[in-house]
């Protein structure tokens, strides 16, 4: 218990200083006082900050930002791109790496999925850990009851599934996720003249050259289209608008 508490930020306190507190709070006049010694750089590093702490440290808003797609995005990007069959096994993995650092083990290999959390060694604090990291891994609000409600890994899986609604990828899924990817490597290129000059003409000869061939393509279909005849234009409505 106690190095849990340490990892969450709050460290033990011995005798004296539990003592000494305790007399400063009874002899001061602050309604509500909370004695305990914080550690903020170990609150910076939870997956999920507590609100009762959200003004003490910056929150993973930032470090989101800092790294590019925040880790829901990630995981749903991820997921889309996986066949529908192995997205089940993929959110196990997910669950079962959380629920493994929750309970300090080595590993999501230590876990059996369809074992009880309660079987796991879950308690009513560790279970407000694992939502608190399921949620901000999932971006999904995820009920305090979690464990109870869903009493296995392989059961919590259905809900993430059910809620983490995935879109199947079209053409331009595969580019968009590059797009995310090089956006992320800008954020964490540091500013330097030479390279931001480099880096900016190929951006803009890109665009350029995107910019072109979409152009080409829509003069062609307007020729087409300048061309095509009545018969063929209502031929074209029809198929657009589901009336042929």
């Amino acid at each position: 218990m106690g190095a849990r508490m340490a990892d969450a930020g709050t460290a033990g306190l011995t005798p004296e200083e539990g003592l000494e507190l305790f007399d400063a709070v009874a002899l001061g006049a602050d309604p509500v006082v909370v004695p305990m010694r914080l550690d903020l750089r170990a609150v910076r590093e939870l997956p999920h900050v507590p609100p009762v702490f959200g003004g003490l440290v910056r929150t993973t808003t930032r470090r989101a930002a800092e790294t590019g797609l925040d880790p829901a995005a990630a995981l749903r990007e991820r997921l889309a791109t996986l066949p529908a069959s192995e997205r089940p096994s993929a959110l196990v993995d997910l669950v079962c790496a959380h629920v493994a650092a929750v309970l300090a083990l080595t590993g999501a290999a230590e876990v059996d999925e369809r074992r009880a959390f309660t079987e796991l060694g879950f308690d009513s604090l560790t279970a407000v850990e694992l939502r608190n990291r399921l949620g901000a891994a999932t971006g999904l609000r995820l009920p305090a009851t979690l464990i109870f409600d869903y009493p296995t890994p392989l059961d919590l899986v259905g809900l993430l599934e059910e809620g983490l609604v995935i879109e199947e990828p079209g053409a331009v899924a595969p580019l968009l996720a590059e797009l995310n990817r090089i956006e992320a490597s800008l954020a964490a290129v540091k500013p330097g003249d030479d390279e931001d000059d480099q880096v900016g003409a190929r951006l803009t000869a890109l665009l350029a050259a995107w910019r072109d061939s979409r152009a080409d393509v829509e003069a062609a279909a307007s020729d087409d289209l300048d061309d095509a005849t009545d018969d063929e234009v209502f031929e074209l409505l029809g198929k657009e608008f589901g009336i042929s």
